[in-house]
């Protein structure tokens, strides 16, 4: 099986920044570089904010200077002693039977996953997929505990409509991570799995992204779409193979139990090697 070399050359990897820069470029935010201060690892950033008339015109905009931690909660916050509101709320919710999130907590967690979600993007942009991963992961986090323990349905799926595109960056970036270090099937597999889950929400939500109007409703679709785009393009550029679990999916589909047979002897064999 042919693997990536771990420091692509230049000219292999500039399609793929192109289309994470189309992606994870945010003109509200746009990121300056990073530092070290006081031992800890920042990176800095220009936030872009419309001054707003009474009457509700455009009439400027502010250039604020901001700095985000490079891990940890972005703002270095603690709340309630915590790494982060995810592990304060996930913590309370072990610990208290029918525990439930309402109004206040909602906006605080609002504000800490679009924390995460800035930087995540600014991680997609300097190459970090790990972080950038685990910045995805975090926010995921968040959506699957408000599905569990917000107090209306109403509140819970404005967090939990956004796991498309969550999943989407998650699968992103480990894929470019596994394709950095020489893993191609594994980079494969994660991209096939979570096109999977996406079409699997969609459907499974189709009524509420239907209420949303045609925006919301083809966003999962959009987020398939994207991460197609990057099958095609690793493929092209760093021989990535289709995975084997896309095969048997495949094979049986169209009824070939032979072929099926022999791809799960296969794929029986790969786990063994890696045992």
């Amino acid at each position: 099986m042919p693997r990536a070399q771990n420091h692509p050359p230049e000219a292999m990897k500039k399609p793929v920044s192109l289309f994470l820069e189309k992606l994870y470029r945010d003109s509200r935010y746009i990121p300056t570089g990073k530092l070290e201060r006081m031992g800890t690892k920042r990176i800095t950033f220009m936030e872009i904010c419309p001054v707003i008339s009474p009457t509700g015109e455009e009439r400027g905009r502010l250039l604020l200077e901001r700095e985000f931690f490079l891990d940890g909660r972005p703002d270095a916050e603690r709340p309630y002693g915590e790494e982060s509101l995810l592990t304060y709320h996930l913590r309370r919710s072990k610990e208290e039977d029918g525990y439930q999130i309402g109004e206040q907590d909602v906006a605080s967690l609002t504000e800490e996953a679009w924390q995460y979600y800035v930087r995540r993007n600014f991680h997609f942009l300097f190459g970090d997929f790990v972080r950038a991963r685990n910045d995805a992961e975090h926010n995921l986090g968040i959506a699957s505990m408000m599905s569990r323990c917000a107090d209306d349905k109403d509140n819970a799926w404005s967090f939990v409509r956004w796991w498309p595109w969550i999943e989407r960056d998650r699968a992103i970036a480990q894929a470019l991570s596994d394709v950095e270090n020489g893993h191609l099937e594994e980079a494969a597999t994660e991209l096939y799995r979570a096109n999977k889950a996406i079409g699997r929400s969609a459907r499974e939500h189709a009524t509420e992204y239907a209420r949303e109007g045609e925006v919301g409703a083809s966003m999962p679709g959009q987020m398939e779409q994207h991460i197609e785009t990057l099958v095609q393009l690793l493929q092209r550029l760093y021989l990535v193979p289709i995975p084997l679990e896309q095969q048997l999916d495949e094979a049986n589909a169209r009824g070939d139990a032979e072929q099926a047979d022999k791809i799960r002897r296969q794929m029986m064999g790969e786990v063994a090697g890696r045992d």
